[in-house]
């Protein structure tokens, strides 16, 4: 309940509570932040595209004015007088409209929700944050397009000697490695290991078919398919030759046993020396006689190095066994027809360097 009092002590008369209503000014920072934000709001309301209208009023007030001050339900502002949205002669976005093939395509991919219609503009005309990025983006890609043209003349070996142009291809190669590699390999190249398949590791130096230049060019686009047989495929091996097997492919990369290019032990050949023998009659055509696989030995067929404990699918004893005598298939798809030829020359040049090269 309220008292009203006398005029002259400084109150509007009421009371709450011993609680009196007072006349005494807001503070002056208050003040001056109150006009300060209305003079902030007033600019960017005439700078930038801000109050939203139905599309009926816009076409209204744009037959009114003949030009377009409204657009797509919106105050255009005064922002494009600045920013021109437009870059060497082309102007983006002005005008574009959707198509009714667009938003099928859009629909089919899920897109169940659309409020768009054939002939809706896709862009505000004038400036927009969306109308400003891809001016931006452009030039950006002007700036590149020497340096793209540079890049698609030049071989991998040749961009790897340029220090300028392998620092830039890198830099172009995260985006192209993170779309079309790092779901396999990872998105730092180190590979993934899971139950029922392993994918290669691309950091170390251990290569399958190669590490060079050319050898990598030719396994992105064209892609590769290796396959182990189960026991060599020999079907008469046992079990307990299986097992042997496994554990002297644990040896061999433990550095207990080793073999000289003759297929020789020169250590554990007397702990070796009968299962070497089922190695070399059932193993060694591929893994060569040294079990040193294909690259080491001038030959790019895909069988790996057994002598470096370097195991893609696991090296304890029981996965050994499983890789031995079930055998393995792996295939890594062809990017040939999927990516331009200097995009696979970038990410020739990125897994080369994320390895180290050969």
């Amino acid at each position: 309940m309220s008292d009203h009092h006398d005029p002259s002590d400084n109150s509007t008369g009421h009371e709450w509570d011993g609680i009196r209503e007072l006349k005494n000014p807001a503070p002056t920072w208050w003040t001056w932040g109150f006009y300060l934000g209305l003079i902030f709001v007033t600019c960017y309301y005439i700078i930038y595209p801000s109050s939203p209208f139905n599309n009926g009023f816009q076409k209204v007030i744009n037959g009114i004015t003949g030009q377009e001050v409204l657009v797509d339900g919106h105050t255009k502002g005064i922002m494009h007088l600045i920013f021109d949205n437009e870059f060497e002669g082309v102007k983006y976005y002005a005008g574009a409209k959707w198509t009714q093939a667009e938003i099928d395509a859009l629909k089919a991919k899920g897109y169940n929700e659309l409020t768009i219609k054939a002939g809706d503009l896709k862009f505000q005309d004038g400036w927009t944050y969306v109308n400003e990025t891809r001016q931006e983006i452009a030039e950006i890609e002007s700036l590149r397009r020497d340096a793209m043209a540079q890049l698609d003349s030049m071989s991998v070996a040749q961009i790897l000697a340029d220090d300028d142009m392998k620092h830039f291809a890198l830099g172009r190669a995260r985006v192209l490695f993170g779309d079309n590699c790092a779901a396999c390999h990872g998105s730092g190249g180190a590979g993934v290991v899971s139950a029922g398949f392993a994918f290669p590791n691309l950091s170390d130096d251990d290569w399958l078919y190669g590490g060079t230049p050319d050898a990598l060019l030719e396994t992105i686009t064209e892609g590769r398919e290796g396959a182990m047989p189960a026991k060599g495929g020999n079907d008469e091996l046992t079990d307990a030759d299986v097992a042997n097997l496994a554990g002297f492919v644990s040896a061999l990369g433990s550095g207990e046993a080793k073999l000289n290019d003759d297929g020789e032990l020169t250590a554990g050949a007397g702990k070796f020396g009968a299962v070497n023998a089922v190695f070399q009659e059932n193993c060694a055509a591929c893994h060569y006689a040294n079990a040193k696989g294909g690259v080491l030995n001038d030959d790019a067929n895909g069988a790996v190095n057994l002598t470096d404990a370097i195991y893609r699918f696991g090296g304890d004893m029981a996965t050994l066994k499983e890789t031995i005598g079930l055998g393995r298939q792996a295939k890594m798809p062809a990017f040939g027809e999927k990516l331009d030829p200097t995009s696979i020359k970038i990410l020739a040049v990125k897994v080369h360097q994320l390895g180290g090269g050969q």
